[in-house]
């Protein structure tokens, strides 16, 4: 790949992945869809201006505000495209009966009570978690929200690359054009990006337990997409991007709390 062709499928990726308009055309989402370690480049770009901006809150804004406005943050800046997923995914699963009865209330555009309860204890996890990093002080919200949107897409992108695809729509288009050597390369950026976050939360000394942990939590992430994909496939008949959505909105919580927890035992 040359590097037009990355910057193409890297501006694709941002505007499939979050609200900024970067513009994006049809040759550039190939690209993007082609190399899946894309999600997890993003992803350090997301976590890092979510990182950013929440060292900017502690300075100046009481703890108490910072999960608020940084879930804002998240959703202002990513949509909420794997909100609906989830909230999708959760009807689904909620729903009793035959796989053809769960993709309809998956497919279903009125969001019911398994949506609503799969976004509002998402909602809950999210501030929880946050006010647990903000109220560790200095670079801990950093690191945790990082390792977070970087853990995310890992178990995005595992249900993309190891589960089975539903026989349409767009999950189905990246799933087909999904390597599983640009999943291992994007599998290993994360590791290093999440011990080396997680490691330097202490900067600026690097602290090896931390680190450890970091690694912990994309493990616990690749873990959870491939749980996720079996999931699917068992309620659904396979993934696709309500599942996709879904992942990604998990992965992220997952990771905020378990590397919160551990490392709030070792602060």
């Amino acid at each position: 790949m040359d590097t037009q062709q990355f910057v193409k499928g890297l501006r694709s990726g941002i505007g499939f992945l979050t609200t900024l308009p970067v513009g994006w055309d049809e040759k550039g989402f190939d690209v993007f869809f082609s190399h899946n370690y894309f999600f997890v480049i993003i992803g350090i770009i997301i976590g890092i201006s979510f990182g950013v901006l929440g060292l900017i809150f502690q300075w100046f804004i009481p703890a108490p505000l910072i999960p608020v406005l940084v879930i804002a943050a998240i959703y202002l800046l990513t949509g909420i495209n794997h909100l609906d997923g989830l909230s999708d995914f959760g009807d689904g699963f909620i729903a009793s009966g035959t796989k053809e009865k769960k993709v309809a209330a998956m497919k279903d555009v009125h969001a019911g009570a398994g949506g609503i309860l799969f976004i509002g204890m998402n909602l809950l996890f999210l501030y929880a978690a946050i006010s647990m990093f903000a109220g560790m002080g200095g670079y801990y919200l950093f690191a945790g929200l990082l390792v977070a949107e970087v853990c995310a897409k890992v178990c995005m992108t595992t249900a993309i690359a190891f589960g089975k695809s539903m026989p349409a729509g767009m999950g189905k288009a990246l799933m087909d054009k999904t390597k599983k050597d640009h999943y291992i390369l994007g599998l290993a950026i994360a590791v290093v990006v999440c011990i080396l976050a997680a490691g330097f939360a202490v900067a600026p000394w690097f602290d090896a337990r931390y680190a450890l942990i970091g690694f912990l939590s994309v493990s616990l992430s690749a873990a959870l997409g491939f749980f996720i994909a079996d999931l699917a496939e068992y309620n659904f008949g396979g993934v696709n991007g309500d599942v996709m959505g879904a992942a990604n909105e998990i992965g992220r919580i997952a990771a905020l709390i378990v590397l919160g927890i551990l490392i709030w035992k070792l602060w």
